[in-house]
């Protein structure tokens, strides 16, 4: 039976990073007193990120409700076109139509701020505010003339400081304050624009996780029982602040809105950085070139690109250092980037078999007809997948003689789609992340080490684990859903509101936390809609920006 049905509209609030067993212990303790409101009348579960559990694919897939298979995003960066050097991803490259764009062609208004991955912004039916991914001193939201009036409200898009070891309560301070800024803002725009769906992202319960999970967690190998008391509880400090929001969010939203908390991915303790591409040169599979004249003599002398940036942060002159890195374009990468050896021009790729770059343990066969200067044969492939998996489950951290790797998984175990072939052939789970890769860091200072502390003092990273709560009209009330998958958000929310369901989405519709009245008077339907990158893919970015993005994330602890 199918009835009429004006749909009810929907609030979104991401938490990026929210890891489910803080906030599950968290809400029983009476901690978060608006969570516990919204899952006294819906559903707490799990919601599981994408493999890796990045932030940029596990984004990707929400917005497009299909996998990295099919929108091609696995970092923060990718391999360019018959190249070895890497652009960042920006949503321009996304190989998806977006949830908003969507949402926007089925007659909904609305309202999406502080995604990561939405840089640049893109038209809908209401308004863009961009997120993670962001240049400081540009125009970040659709329509363009949303920016000039959010700044005079005092609205920011990124923090004033990156982490830095000796600030560490500016640097907290900074964290709540662009929290409030942005919570305003959104309840603000939630009161007067009347969107259908809106959406807004709170990045700092992701960033604050990576670099205070050691004073909060006892076992952690760098906790300190010396610290300062509010930097223990510092992760719970900000999410209870985070949780304040949910209320006014809530507050600010029509009684009859569908409310969902969602979060990328969670969070734990994180131990160790390992350098795959090292254990690949030891293995004979990879082999390096000599560091280059002008390099060598600049790293000898100590002048180096992070050098530069660090001391220009350390003055507070980052404008400065974005007005030099825009005015020098591609010549500031005439002095290395700093005392390591940089990807693409360390390894000797007529002579390379397996190389790594990219978070959490992704390995790529240098294939014949696939990689620029591919040297392996298409008939030895599997062979050597099948010897680099045998060897890496051998693979033994010396400091304590115990195995590194848990999981290993194949390229097609977890990828399929048009973009598939570009995804990593090999992706490997090692200690249950607290032992990870990192773009960027693909080789240690010194030759041959494998293993060793995170140069960027990070002590927390990344769980599959994120945290989905549901309340609403049109949710169940439950207290036993079962996991969800991130992707599964896209069709559930155009369901709700009442838009067809593009066929060539992978995620399912989260029937066990609808209410099974709607699902029976007003079946979901489907629809087709085209699956594709958007049409400025080309436009509105400079190779300043693109390194300005890449310093950005480097210093949040994602690239270097």
């Amino acid at each position: 039976m199918t009835t009429e049905k004006t749909p009810h509209k929907m609030l979104v609030i991401g938490l990026d990073g929210a890891p489910h067993p803080l906030i599950e212990t968290w809400v029983a303790a009476g901690q978060l007193p608006h969570m516990a409101s919204l899952i006294t009348r819906g559903s707490l579960t799990v919601l599981n990120s994408t493999i890796p559990a990045h932030s940029p694919p596990a984004w990707a897939s929400f917005i497009t409700g299909v996998n990295p298979g099919q929108h091609g995003v696995l970092d923060f960066v990718e391999r360019r076109k018959d190249s070895y050097d890497f652009r960042v991803v920006r949503a321009n490259h996304i190989n998806g139509t977006s949830l908003w764009r969507m949402l926007s062609d089925g007659g909904r208004r609305v309202g999406v701020m502080n995604v990561p991955m939405t840089y640049p912004p893109e038209a809908v039916n209401g308004f863009l505010v961009t997120g993670l991914g962001t240049p400081d001193y540009v125009a970040y939201t659709y329509p363009p003339e949303m920016t000039k009036a959010l700044n005079a409200q005092g609205y920011r898009v990124n923090k004033k400081f990156f982490y830095e070891p000796g600030r560490d309560d500016e640097w907290l301070q900074d964290m709540h304050a662009i929290s409030d800024i942005q919570g305003e803002a959104a309840v603000r725009l939630l009161k007067t624009d009347q969107s259908d769906f809106f959406m807004i992202v709170f990045r700092n319960s992701d960033e604050i996780c990576h670099f205070f999970w050691r004073h909060m967690d006892p076992t952690h190998p760098r906790h300190d029982p010396h610290a300062p008391d509010h930097y223990k509880s510092a992760i719970l400090d900000l999410y209870q602040r985070l949780d304040y929001w949910v209320g006014q969010l809530v507050a600010a939203a029509d009684e009859d809105t569908n409310i969902v908390i969602m979060s990328d991915h969670g969070a734990g303790p994180l131990y160790r950085d390992v350098f795959l591409n090292e254990w690949l040169w030891q293995q004979g599979w990879l082999q390096l070139n000599e560091a280059t004249e002008v390099h060598s003599w600049a790293r000898r002398l100590g002048i180096t690109r992070k050098r530069i940036s660090d001391t220009l942060t350390r003055l507070r002159l980052h404008r400065v250092e974005v007005m030099i890195k825009r005015a020098l374009g591609g010549r500031i990468n005439v002095l290395p980037r700093d005392e390591r050896p940089e990807f693409n021009q360390a390894i000797n790729w007529s002579r390379t078999q397996v190389y790594s770059f990219g978070y959490y343990g992704q390995i790529f066969i240098n294939l014949q007809g696939r990689e620029p200067q591919g040297i392996v044969p298409a008939e030895q492939y599997e062979a050597l997948r099948q010897e680099i998996a045998t060897r890496l489950r051998q693979l033994i951290d010396p400091a304590d003689g115990l195995p590194v790797i848990d999981t290993i998984y194949f390229r097609e175990d977890l990828y399929h789609g048009e973009r598939a072939a570009s995804a990593p052939d090999i992706v490997c789970v090692m200690r249950d992340h607290t032992y990870i890769t990192r773009k960027g860091y693909e080789f240690a200072a010194q030759r041959g080490v494998l293993f060793r502390e995170p140069y960027t003092d990070e002590s927390g990273s990344h769980r599959p684990e994120g945290i989905l709560i549901a309340a609403g009209p049109d949710f169940a009330a439950t207290s036993d859903a079962p996991a969800a998958g991130i992707i599964d958000l896209t069709p559930t929310i155009l369901y709700l509101l009442d838009c067809g369901i593009p066929t060539h989405l992978d995620g399912e519709l989260l029937r066990p936390i609808i209410d099974p009245t709607l699902l029976r008077t007003h079946p979901p339907r489907t629809t087709e809609v085209p699956h594709k990158v958007r049409d400025d893919q080309d436009s509105g970015w400079s190779q300043a920006q693109e390194d300005e993005i890449a310093e950005r994330l480097r210093k949040l602890g994602y690239l270097r």
